[in-house]
């Protein structure tokens, strides 16, 4: 679960972003070198998302949740 405040604001930005653009799909590789993040940091904070309901992932991909989980 995601405790420090950075992550939370990492939380925030990462949400945003996928909003913002809803058919955008990443893999874990492709958003850790887009929101230049380390690679374990952007895993806890992906699954976050997830746990919380703003992600979905199928284990390769994740995308928006609620969006065309088919391209995921």
């Amino acid at each position: 679960m995601i405790k420090s405040h950075d992550e939370r604001d990492l939380c925030v930005r990462i949400e945003s972003e996928f909003r913002e653009m809803p058919g955008l799909t990443l893999t874990l590789p492709e958003a850790a070198r887009l929101f230049s993040l380390d690679a374990s940091l952007c895993e806890r904070v992906l699954r976050a998302l997830v746990h919380a309901g703003h992600l979905w992932t199928d284990g390769r991909a994740f995308v928006r949740a609620g969006g065309d989980r088919r391209r995921a």
